[in-house]
């Protein structure tokens, strides 16, 4: 039974959606522009700790997304939409450090509860989802859906656990076959087409956003400036 919290996540997510993208209920060709040119907000792409995802850290001066640049593109990808999740919802996170196990849904904060449910909503919608399923979906049916939508086969997986689109036994039995891997050999044999997202695009790591440029944020990561006590405490948090 969804929670109050998943579902305000999910419900401000479809008003995201409706506001920020053409199609409303389709898969998301790119949600790094989405970040920068749709929500006006920085993004900082970087090599963070394996543990760490992501975070969002918000000042009275605006808010800078950091998405761990050295994990893969469907967990980068969902990431970046659960750091949304708390711009958009409003979270006063402050500097909020998000770890895998969080972004799993192994956490009871609200806060995160609502941005794991806005992030699998505005990656996955319900509505669009529903439309393409139905019966017992095969692996080779999860490999195709989460190439489409950008996610990987085991959030798609869980989406349609969310959503009852798959009884219980097959949803089990998904999870089983893809702690196996077999999901990458289905990758492999069938080659799904996957959204082109300019996360994909990065060549070099840290990327920062345009708005970002030549600023002492970006000067600092690259090592050639300090930065204000607050600002360095933040960057520690993100790295140690």
């Amino acid at each position: 039974m969804p929670s109050l919290h998943s579902n305000r996540g999910a419900k401000r997510a479809r008003e995201a959606r409706a506001a920020l993208t053409p199609h409303p209920a389709g898969p998301l060709e790119c949600v790094l522009s989405i970040a920068e040119l749709a929500v006006e907000t920085a993004v900082i792409v970087t090599e963070l700790p394996e543990a760490v995802a992501g975070a969002c850290c918000t000042n009275g001066a605006g808010a800078i997304v950091w998405v761990n640049g050295a994990h893969s593109l469907p967990r980068q990808r969902f990431t970046l939409a659960h750091e949304l999740g708390h711009l958009w919802i409003g979270h006063e996170v402050g500097v909020e450090v998000d770890d895998i196990p969080t972004l799993s849904g192994v956490t009871t904060n609200p806060v995160e509860i609502e941005a794991n449910a806005f992030a699998a909503e505005f990656l996955v919608p319900a509505a669009g989802l529903r439309g393409r399923v139905s019966g017992s979906p095969s692996l080779d049916d999860v490999v195709v859906l989460a190439a489409d939508y950008g996610v990987s086969a085991i959030m798609l997986t869980y989406r349609l656990k969310q959503l009852d689109l798959a009884p219980p036994k097959r949803i089990r039995r998904l999870v089983e076959e893809i702690a196996e891997n077999l999901h990458r050999q289905a990758y492999e044999r069938l080659e799904p087409p996957t959204p082109d997202d300019g996360l994909s695009r990065i060549e070099a790591l840290p990327y920062l956003s345009p708005a970002l440029k030549d600023s002492l944020l970006d000067a600092a990561l690259r090592g050639d400036a300090a930065v204000d006590r607050s600002t360095g405490a933040a960057i520690e948090r993100l790295m140690r």
